[in-house]
């Protein structure tokens, strides 16, 4: 239940439990408390009522740290949840297992390490069994806690017996390359008993060749969209922190394609700090003033600036593209051109007025046709 009132300041941090949970490393809990600043508490803290009276904590121990040291409130609604399921410390430890085995995208070893932080309650349990059946209890099979030790990793006992073979070594190496799934569990066991590998088969058929780039691909695209979403959080909060500063005069402004300048230049607004960019806005100016949807993009404490920053830009943008229809017409008012140089100077300077004044483009219908006539009359 979420709803039941507790004293948060009272909530019990305990030692066995906490140390059967993996510790985080330090950007790890930085990212955590940055992302909790930023967006709230979004998965509640779990707490078990004791039977000895104390609110122990059993998942969200980092979560309840950022809170504490960076003074927050927990709301009894949203903030901790109370497992009133969990009995026993027994309970809480098997819930404990579970939820971190529930965890997506886990590999062989990252879960054989999840439940070696178990195996004594793994172990008990099982000896209680085979003692249960001993004294005569019915529909009690004797339980091989390495079989269950297996199927908690969720491989066979000789896969098992191999990887646990392997953790328990002192070859460092080949531990780590197992976590990073360099290397296989058979393969790994192999060298760490001294048994010597085959030589493994070369890809020779154009058909398993594909097939095995195609993999890689599909491994490359998948980390292409887990890298992809971790850089808009990263941009998210990289905005926040941005927004949280005490920044004089902050907006300021580039063009980025000068080439386009008379006609509506792109633009690029943003806001510096100790040589550090944040971008608030991109797109081509051409209006006075920009649109409702481009101010709800900024922020309420950068908007006078930045309409202050466009009213310039603005004016910079009509200052070209007066020069340069200036210049179009005094060369519609010159001589008719007498050289090759000239006609392609004035076929350019055509192609330009065209997306201005094009009927497709927004532009006016009559300035087209006039535009026409006169380049034939020129040419």
């Amino acid at each position: 239940m979420t709803g039941r009132y507790l004293d948060t300041s009272n909530f019990k941090i305990d030692k066995e439990f906490q140390e059967l949970l993996p510790p985080l490393a330090p950007d790890e809990y930085e990212k955590l408390q940055q992302n909790i600043l930023a967006y709230g508490l979004l998965d509640p803290i779990k707490i078990w009522c004791s039977p000895d009276g104390n609110n122990i904590i059993v998942d969200g121990h980092n979560r309840y740290r950022v809170i504490q040291e960076n003074n927050l409130e927990l709301n009894s609604w949203t903030d901790y949840k109370i497992m009133s399921e969990l009995q026993t410390r027994e309970d809480v430890k098997e819930w404990m297992l579970e939820q971190q085995l529930g965890r997506r995208n886990l590999s062989d070893v990252e879960k054989y390490e999840i439940v070696q932080r178990f195996k004594s309650l793994i172990q008990n349990k099982a000896k209680q069994n085979n003692s249960d059946g001993g004294k005569g209890l019915t529909n009690l099979s004797k339980v091989n806690t390495r079989k269950e030790l297996a199927e908690k990793v969720g491989v066979s006992e000789g896969t098992y017996s191999k990887l646990d073979k392997v953790m328990q070594s002192d070859n460092e190496e080949i531990k780590q390359n197992l976590r990073k799934k360099e290397i296989s569990t058979d393969k790994a066991f192999k060298i760490v008993n001294n048994v010597p590998t085959k030589k493994e088969p070369e890809i020779r058929t154009p058909k398993i060749q594909i097939e095995v780039m195609d993999t890689r691909i599909s491994e490359i695209e998948t980390e292409e969209q887990r890298l992809q979403q971790e850089k808009e959080n990263i941009l998210k909060r990289r905005k926040f922190v941005f927004e949280s500063l005490d920044i004089q005069c902050p907006v300021k402004y580039r063009w980025t394609d000068s080439r386009t300048m008379f006609i509506g230049m792109n633009i690029t607004f943003y806001i510096e700090y100790e040589g550090h960019e944040e971008i608030l806005h991109e797109q081509t100016i051409i209006e006075k003033v920009p649109s409702r949807y481009t101010l709800n993009e900024i922020p309420e404490k950068y908007k006078n600036d930045f309409l202050m920053m466009w009213e310039k830009a603005y004016q910079e943008h009509l200052k070209s593209k007066n020069e340069y229809e200036n210049f179009i017409k005094e060369l519609s008012t010159a001589p008719k051109p007498s050289n090759p140089l000239k006609d392609e100077l004035l076929k350019a300077g055509f192609k330009q007025l065209a997306k201005i004044y094009h009927p497709d483009n927004g532009g006016d219908a009559n300035k087209m046709k006039e535009l026409n006539q006169l380049m034939e009359e020129l040419l």
